[in-house]
């Protein structure tokens, strides 16, 4: 679905109205007498920004040559990916590049922001189980297998 567009009048005189089309996608505004403007939600440019910075910080080190033992500054953006494996973080980015993409052409960003949040908690979570390993006690609750009938 592209992106809404409507006039830089019709906004300033519906505001009320329009604004909350803005948490589906852009709104594309229309001037006559110069660019068009185009309103975004916070979390939706976050969200965009976060997702292309980190796919320039994976292109460089790509660039670079550089494998696994690579320094986690390139994660800047993203800081949680460098909790996730190598396999991981190459599933995550080409995810959150294809949602990047998509949302670019649509004008639609909220599977891109929860594509996001998606990976972010399986960054944590793993970090979480990594941590928790040499707990006392850890593999207690673990499912335990049982003999088929």
């Amino acid at each position: 679905m592209p992106a809404t567009v409507r006039t830089l009048t019709d906004f300033l005189q519906h505001s009320g109205e329009i604004l909350p089309e803005v948490e589906q996608g852009e709104i594309v505004l229309r001037r006559r007498n110069g660019d068009d403007l185009i309103v975004i939600s916070r979390k939706h440019w976050e969200a965009l920004s976060a997702s292309l910075l980190a796919l320039a910080g994976a292109h460089r080190t790509a660039q670079a040559g550089s494998g696994e033992a690579s320094s986690q500054t390139e994660w800047f953006a993203l800081p949680w990916m460098s909790l996730l494996g190598k396999d991981d973080r190459e599933a995550c980015l080409r995810e959150l590049t294809l949602a990047a993409i998509a949302a670019l052409e649509s004008g639609r960003f909220q599977p891109l922001v929860e594509a996001i949040a998606q990976w972010r908690a399986t960054a944590l979570a793993t970090w979480d189980d990594a941590r928790r390993q040499d707990e006392p006690g850890y593999r207690e609750d673990a499912p335990s297998g049982l003999a088929r009938p």
